[in-house]
C-alpha cells in the first residue's frame, strides 16, 4: 500500500508499472489511461511488464484503450472486435477478460472511476448494451437500390389478339 502523489491524497495498493508510482482509481483515469496498473504486490513478484495489447500484441499507445474493473488494458478496436465475434444469443455472463476471465461488464452497484468510463464506453455499441441494461441503439441499415425498378402496371395488360374494350 502507498499513498497516491495526486491532491486527493488516496491509500491505495495500485501502481502504475510505466510509472512506477502508487495510483488511485481517480490517477488512472485522469493520468494512466495507458498505462499498465496493477496491484503492487505484482509489481513486487514481476516488476517486467508488457506494453502491448494482450488481444493484438501491439503497443496500448498507438490506438484507443478500454480498462476493464479488473484493470487488464486492451485496444478498444480489439476488444470491439472479440465481443463482436460471440453469438448474438452470448449471456451478459459469457462477456469475459481475456486475461483474466472476470467479467467485462462492472456490476450494477459498483461506483469508481474506471466503472464509469468503462460503461460509458461500452453503451456505445450495440453488444454491450444489452449486457448494461440498455435499450439498443438503432443501426441504419443500408438498402441497395436496383438498377432500374420495374414500375410496370400489369392491371390493364390483354393479349394483342383481345384488343381493348
Amino acid at each position: 500500500m502507498g499513498l497516491c502523489k495526486c491532491p486527493k491524497r488516496k491509500v491505495t495498493n495500485l501502481f502504475c508499472f510505466e510509472h512506477r508510482v502508487n495510483v488511485c482509481e481517480n490517477c488512472i483515469v485522469a493520468n494512466h489511461a495507458k498505462c499498465i496498473v496493477q496491484s503492487y504486490l505484482q509489481w513486487l513478484q514481476d516488476s517486467d511488464y508488457n506494453p502491448n495489447c494482450r488481444l493484438c500484441n501491439t503497443l496500448l499507445a498507438t490506438k484507443e484503450t478500454v480498462r476493464l474493473v479488473c484493470y487488464d488494458l486492451f485496444h478498444w478496436s480489439c476488444l470491439n472486435e472479440m465481443a463482436n465475434q460471440l453469438p448474438k444469443n452470448t449471456a451478459p455472463a459469457g462477456y469475459q477478460c481475456p486475461s483474466c476471465q472476470g467479467a467485462i461488464f462492472p456490476p450494477a452497484n459498483l461506483v469508481s472511476p474506471v466503472a464509469s468510463v468503462l460503461r460509458e464506453k461500452l453503451s456505445t455499441v450495440n453488444w454491450a448494451r444489452a449486457g448494461l441494461g440498455l435499450p439498443l441503439i438503432d443501426e441504419a441499415e443500408t438498402v441497395q437500390e436496383t438498377d432500374s425498378p420495374d414500375t410496370t402496371d400489369y392491371t390493364d395488360w390483354r393479349p394483342p389478339e383481345m384488343g381493348l374494350l
